[in-house]
């Protein structure tokens, strides 16, 4: 899914840093962590080397990232414990394991990313540069009371401001990204022809067949792909 750079502050409070919680059973590990993150620029508010400790920061500190390590040593692993918070801050799992079987287990709870042990700097800024962009995004909230559509597999439509989300994240679209995506809104479940799109769209001016394609293309890319059909030769419509 393509997401564009967000305005940082449309509504809610501007987010310009991260308050990571780390919960980690290794101090050491969590104390490192906790210095290479700071070099980067970030905020550690504090770290948990247990369930009952991250449990009680959870209630008691202001955190708007977690970065937990999978295996706790406890009776719950950290994506059980992950679940058991029922939060949507947003979380990114250390592991020492890349098997497929703890991967699919932690994609059930949409985290930002991992970070294989042990972990690379490099990764680790870039996975916390993503945290902060998604966090970012997330400010621009869907206002209380505005009519919503779901459109399935997590996305909503805010048919009052003509707003995209996935989740509680807004996806920004284009001018003709949006015009196209209310088109199909408009006759959801039914076939829009190309003509018709580039009528509605261009208003008559002469479009390549190229340009048609690639707006289609940008925006199936912001959207869950079989969210979007098409029929050869004819048009899309919007499942």
């Amino acid at each position: 899914m393509e997401v564009l750079e967000p305005q940082l502050q449309l509504y809610g409070k501007k987010m310009d840093n991260l308050n990571i919680l780390i919960i980690e059973d290794e101090s050491l590990v969590a104390m490192e962590l906790k210095e290479s993150i700071t070099e980067l620029g970030y905020k550690v508010v504090d770290f948990a080397t247990n369930c009952a400790m991250a449990k009680e920061m959870m209630k008691s500190k202001e955190i708007n990232l977690i970065l937990m390590d999978i295996n706790l040593g406890e009776s719950m692993n950290g994506i059980e414990l992950y679940k058991e918070f029922n939060t949507t801050i947003p979380i990114i799992y250390l592991t020492a394991y890349k098997d497929d079987v703890t991967i699919a287990q932690a994609i059930e709870t949409n985290p930002v990313g991992y970070l294989i042990k042990p972990q690379n700097e490099d990764e680790l800024k870039a996975v916390l540069k993503l945290a902060l962009f998604k966090i970012k995004c997330s400010d621009d909230v869907i206002k209380e009371g505005h009519s919503l559509m779901d459109l399935g597999e997590g996305y909503l439509f805010d048919t009052e401001e003509n707003r995209l989300f996935f989740n509680d994240l807004f996806i920004k679209l284009s001018h003709k990204e949006m015009l196209l995506l209310k088109l199909l809104v408009d006759n959801r479940g039914h076939i829009v022809s190309y003509e018709s799109i580039k009528s509605e769209i261009w208003n008559e001016k002469i479009v390549t067949d190229s340009a048609l394609r690639t707006l289609i293309y940008r925006l199936r890319g912001k959207l869950e792909y079989k969210l979007m059909e098409s029929e050869y030769d004819y048009g899309i419509k919007l499942v």
